[in-house]
């Protein structure tokens, strides 16, 4: 969806924003998304399985939230106030997709149940039964 952009989206980023030609293909642009949203699920996988307490749980998840929420707002304003609004509607509906992903990501880790992990029992033990 991001890399459909409009014809002066292309031009713009093909002449002046030579930075984000990485946005004009469809499979360059997933694969870093995927990337994105892979690190940040790695992230908080790692986090959740090493923190025990509750309350130390949901803070890494938070930050992500509030990161993410802040970097919402900064793209709809950027789709509404600045020359991106000219770029079509996948487009900038391509960046929405991916924050509500990232949203996602935080909410499964922040509602995520913490699993008691039983003890293995000893070979003593199991040869007494």
């Amino acid at each position: 969806m991001i890399s459909k952009m409009s014809l002066i989206g292309k031009i713009g980023i093909t002449i002046i924003y030579n930075e984000y030609t990485i946005l004009k293909s469809w499979w360059k642009t997933a694969f870093l998304l995927f990337v994105i949203q892979a690190v940040i699920f790695i992230a908080l996988s790692i986090w959740n399985a090493n923190t025990a307490k509750r309350f130390k749980r949901l803070l890494l998840p938070l930050i992500f939230l509030f990161i993410g929420i802040i970097g919402f707002i900064y793209t709809y304003y950027d789709f509404t106030e600045t020359s991106h609004r000219l770029l079509k509607k996948t487009f900038h509906i391509g960046f929405y997709i991916f924050w509500l992903t990232w949203f996602g990501n935080c909410l499964f880790f922040m509602t995520k149940k913490m699993h008691k992990i039983e003890d293995i029992p000893k070979e003593e033990e199991i040869e007494m039964n």
